[in-house]
């Protein structure tokens, strides 16, 4: 998981150092690791559930993969051959079927809005980091207007950080703006967590940013490089 935020934050002699905590491959379509899945099932009462830790992972090495072949002068046949499987791995993020939650009975409604909001960060993440969209792409729309009734029911955002932020961070409206800080605030409010509010102030420089600058990529990872903020959304 570590790669993901730090991905063009520090040196790459650096990056390239950082291992996984299991030596599960997922462009090699390593199968689920039984252990793994066993520990996350302790952790957030199965929320997300490993599956969805190795999509973060192959979403991460795919992006890794798809800018070294854009690098390359004779990469563009390659990267040509290379997205189908960027295609197979949305396709596999949609029809993700979450393992069973753990949860006490009176969060199981929050169970479905959690899932929905980690499908959806991670279509965002995918989009974003691989297909270079950005907040004024429609596919990019329709994960934040589809987000926003399940953020807003959701019970609590710990272990959710990152998807909330990776679709927060291609809301376009002032109105969907309000709803991430809303919660966010709410959760710092709620927990005493400092994370949230460091959330709220990358959102609101990189909205600035973006809608000074127009279309493109959100640049997230300049901003938090920019403020020198260290986030920590992954846990």
């Amino acid at each position: 998981m570590a790669k993901t935020p730090l991905k063009g934050l520090v040196p790459a002699a650096i990056f390239e150092k950082l291992k996984y905590i299991d030596p599960v491959s997922s462009i090699d379509d390593t199968v689920e690791d039984a252990g793994m899945a066993s520990f996350q099932s302790q952790w957030w009462d199965n929320l997300p559930d490993y599956q969805m830790h190795l999509f973060l992972r192959e979403a991460t090495e795919y992006s890794l993969r798809v800018d070294h072949l854009k690098d390359q002068s004779s990469g563009a046949d390659e990267l040509l051959r290379f997205m189908p499987h960027v295609a197979k791995l949305v396709d596999k993020i949609k029809g993700w079927q979450p393992h069973v939650s753990t949860v006490p009975s009176e969060y199981v409604e929050s169970v479905q809005h959690f899932n929905d909001v980690w499908r959806l960060g991670m279509l965002c993440f995918v989009y974003s980091e691989i297909y270079a969209m950005g907040p004024g792409d429609d596919f990019m729309q329709e994960c934040v207007e589809a987000s926003l009734v399940p953020i807003q029911k959701l019970s609590w955002l710990q272990a959710a950080l990152f998807p909330v932020f990776m679709i927060a961070v291609h809301a376009h409206t002032e109105e969907s703006r309000e709803i991430f800080c809303f919660k966010l605030t709410e959760m710092h409010a709620a927990l005493g967590f400092q994370a949230p509010l460091s959330v709220v102030s990358i959102l609101r420089n990189l909205w600035e940013r973006s809608d000074g600058t127009g279309a493109g990529k959100a640049q997230w990872r300049e901003v938090i490089r920019d403020l020198g903020i260290e986030l920590n959304i992954l846990l």
